[in-house]
C-alpha cells in the first residue's frame, strides 16, 4: 500500500491541511493520467523531429498547463495562479537560436522562491517491447522492496517531477488562499524547454536578473546535490587518407576484409548510444563469409582489458554476403546517462565500447587496417573498457575530497560517425562525454567559495591533457588524429553548511526525519552558475540504471519517490509562507552572477 505524502510532526489538535490533502488525492487519483498525456507528446531533439515539430509539441504542453491553471483558478477566491513565458533569440556558434522558458506564478512579492523542471526529453531509442510514449504501471524492485513505477520516456526525467512541482504549487495556493503573507512572496514554477541540449534557464536568468530566485530548487536530480562535476565535450577525428579507404590494407592473414563504417545513431553526446553498427566489406565473398562464420565465437572469446568485463550483446547479419557486406551490431544494456558510465559498466554494457575494442583487436589477423579501425584502436588504447581513465592515470584519472575515489572524473564514449570515403573532411568522428573532478580544472578550489570554480569562463586542463594523450598514442604511419574540446561548465560546488543547502535540508529533515544527503554528482543541471539555485529531488538514490533507467530504455519513475518529494517541496514552500512578514524585507542581493554558454547535461 502506498504511503501518504509525508507530513511533518504535528500536534494532535492541528487542523487538517487542505493543501496537503489535495496533493495526496492528486497523486493517488490523477497523476498517472496527466503524466500519460505528457509522455505521449514527443519533446526530444536531435533524431527524427524537426525543431518546428518539437516547439509545436512543447506548445501543446503549455496549452495543457494553461488550461489546468485556468480551471484551478475558478475555485480560488483571492490568490490565483498566473502563467507566463519568455523567449529570446541568441547568436550561437551554430547560428541564431531561440531560447524558451515558461512557467506559473503565485503572488507578486519581493522574495522569490522557485521550483524548476524541464519538459524536453532525450530521444526514445528503439528496443523490442519498449513503447516510450505509452505510459504504463509496473512493479519493480527498488531500494530493497517491490514498488510501483510509472514507465515511459520522461517519467522521471523530467515530466513526472514537473507535474509534481506544478501540483505542489497549486496545493500551497489552495491552503493559503486569502492569506496576506502570500503578498510578501512570489512562488513560481519554471519549465525549461531545452535542458537536455543547450539549456534555456541560464539565458533566462541572464536576461532577467531581477527574477533570479532568492531560493531555487532544480527538481531534476536527487536529494540533495552539493556539487556537480565540470562538463567537457571532447571530439576526436581521423583524417581521410589520400588513397581509397578500401585499399589501405595492412598485411594480414585475410587482408581482403575491412571496416567500411562504424556508426551509432544520431543523438546527444550525453547519452550512451542504443546500439553500435559496423559494416564490413570485402572484394571476396569467400573471405567475408569465412570471417562471418567465426565472428561470433571470436567476439565471445575476445580478451578485453578486464576479464570481468560484461560485453554487449552482438548480432551478426549475413543477409548481405552476396553483395560482399556483413553487418555487426551491439546493443546497450543498463544506465544510459552520460554522467554514469561507471554504473553502465558495473551493471550493463556500452555497445560502442564493446564493438570498437573488439574490432581494434581483429586488425592484423582478420581485418585490414584503415581510418575507422585506427580510431577504434585509439579508443582501445586510451580507455579500453574503463571509464575513470585507468589506462593513463597520470593524465586521465582524478578524484578529490568532493568527488571522491570511485566518483571522480569519468569518460563516456558515446558517439561514433563514419563519413563516406572521398568526401571533404574527416573519415570518422568520435565524441565523448567527460564529467570532471576538481583536479582536471585549471584553477584549484579554495575549499570555501560556493559556485563555479574559478568563475564561468575558467577552462579545464583537457586541452593540454588530450594533446599529450595524442602525442603518446602510437599512431600507425600515415594516419592523423586530431581533437577539439570544449569546457561547458567548471565544477559547481555548494557548501553543506551554506545558506541554500541548509534551507533545503531543513524541509527535508522535517518530512524525512533525517539529514539530507550531500551528494556530489556528474549530472549537469539548470542549477549551474548561481548559488541561489540547488539541485534537489526527485530521486532518493544515486543509481541511475535499472530499475530507473535514467536516459535509457524502460525509463521509470518510482511513485514513492515522487510522493515523498512532493511532501518535501510542499513543506519548503509552506514554510516560506509561514515565515513571511507584513514588514517589507531588506533589499535582496544576488549571490552570484549568471553566465551562459550552449551546453547539454
Amino acid at each position: 500500500m502506498d504511503s501518504p505524502v509525508a507530513r511533518p510532526p504535528a500536534a494532535t489538535s492541528a487542523p487538517p491541511d487542505k493543501g496537503l490533502d489535495e496533493l495526496q488525492r492528486y497523486i493517488d487519483e490523477q497523476l498517472f493520467d496527466d503524466l500519460a498525456k505528457f509522455v505521449a507528446i514527443r519533446t526530444y531533439r536531435g533524431v527524427d523531429l524537426s525543431e518546428e515539430q518539437v516547439v509545436a509539441n512543447l506548445q501543446q504542453l503549455l496549452t495543457e498547463l494553461s488550461n489546468q491553471t485556468q480551471q484551478f483558478n475558478e475555485a480560488q477566491k483571492v490568490h490565483k495562479l498566473s502563467t507566463f513565458q519568455w523567449k529570446k533569440k541568441v547568436a550561437t556558434p551554430e547560428g541564431e537560436r531561440e531560447y524558451w522558458l515558461f512557467g506559473v506564478r503565485l503572488g507578486n512579492g519581493p522574495r522569490r522562491v522557485a521550483l524548476s523542471s524541464h519538459l524536453d526529453t532525450v530521444s526514445p531509442g528503439t528496443q523490442a517491447g519498449w513503447e516510450p510514449f505509452k505510459l504504463v504501471k509496473e512493479q519493480r524492485t527498488y531500494l530493497g522492496r517491490s514498488q510501483e513505477f510509472y514507465v515511459g520516456r520522461g517519467a522521471i526525467d523530467d515530466k513526472g517531477p514537473a507535474l509534481i512541482a506544478f501540483n505542489v504549487l497549486k496545493a500551497v495556493a489552495r491552503r493559503y488562499d486569502g492569506d496576506p503573507r502570500l503578498d510578501r512572496l512570489t512562488l513560481e514554477l519554471l519549465f525549461d524547454t531545452s535542458e537536455e541540449t543547450d539549456m534555456s534557464m541560464p539565458h533566462y536568468l541572464e536576461d532577467k536578473p531581477d527574477e533570479i530566485p532568492d531560493l531555487g530548487i532544480i527538481f531534476d536530480a536527487l536529494w540533495c546535490v552539493r556539487a556537480e562535476k565540470g562538463l567537457e565535450r571532447p571530439v576526436f577525428t581521423i583524417q581521410q587518407r589520400a588513397q581509397e579507404r578500401a585499399s589501405t590494407r595492412a598485411a594480414s592473414a585475410d587482408p581482403r576484409v575491412w571496416i567500411e563504417s562504424l556508426d551509432t545513431p544520431q543523438g546527444p553526446s550525453n547519452q550512451i548510444p542504443d546500439k553500435a553498427t559496423a559494416v564490413l566489406r570485402s572484394d571476396s565473398v569467400e573471405a567475408l563469409q569465412r570471417f562471418a562464420l567465426q565472428v561470433d565465437a571470436l567476439y565471445q572469446a575476445y580478451g578485453f582489458d578486464d576479464p570481468a568485463y560484461r560485453r554487449a550483446n552482438l548480432t551478426v547479419d549475413m543477409s548481405g554476403l552476396a553483395d560482399k557486406r556483413l553487418i555487426l551490431q551491439t546493443t546497450v544494456q543498463g544506465a544510459q546517462h552520460g554522467s554514469a558510465p561507471d554504473e553502465n559498466r558495473e551493471g550493463g554494457s556500452n555497445p560502442l565500447v564493446s564493438l570498437a575494442n573488439f574490432l581494434s583487436g581483429m586488425v592484423g589477423t582478420h581485418l585490414a587496417r584503415n581510418e575507422v579501425s585506427e580510431l577504434c584502436r585509439f579508443i582501445a588504447w586510451s580507455w579500453g573498457t574503463q571509464v575513470f581513465g585507468e589506462h593513463h592515470p597520470d593524465l586521465l584519472l582524478r578524484h578529490d575530497n568532493v568527488f571522491t575515489q570511485g566518483r571522480g572524473t569519468t569518460y563516456a564514449v558515446t558517439r561514433f560517425y563514419t563519413y563516406p570515403a572521398g568526401t571533404p573532411g574527416p573519415a570518422a568522428r568520435l565524441e565523448l562525454d567527460a564529467r570532471y573532478a576538481l583536479g582536471h580544472h585549471s584553477q584549484p578550489w579554495d575549499g570555501k567559495t560556493e559556485g563555479l570554480v574559478g568563475g564561468r569562463t575558467s577552462p579545464s586542463r583537457f586541452k593540454e591533457v588530450f594533446a599529450e594523450l595524442l602525442r603518446r598514442f602510437p599512431a600507425q604511419p600515415g594516419y592523423t588524429l586530431e581533437y577539439q574540446t570544449t569546457t561547458l561548465f567548471p565544477p559547481d560546488v555548494r557548501l553543506p553548511e551554506g545558506r541554500t543547502f541548509q534551507q533545503v535540508g531543513q524541509a527535508f529533515r522535517q518530512v524525512m526525519n533525517e539529514q539530507c544527503p550531500a551528494r556530489a554528482i556528474g549530472g549537469g543541471t539548470d542549477a549551474k552558475g548561481n548559488t541561489n539555485l540547488i539541485a534537489a529531488g526527485a530521486l532518493f538514490t544515486e543509481q541511475l540504471g535499472p530499475p530507473i533507467n535514467f536516459h535509457g530504455f524502460d525509463e521509470g519513475a518510482p511513485v514513492e519517490d515522487l510522493r515523498r518529494s512532493a511532501g518535501i517541496l510542499y513543506r519548503l514552500l509552506a514554510d516560506e509562507v509561514e515565515r513571511a512578514r507584513e514588514a517589507a524585507p531588506a533589499v535582496r542581493s544576488l549571490s552570484s552572477p549568471v553566465h551562459v554558454a550552449p551546453t547539454s547535461r
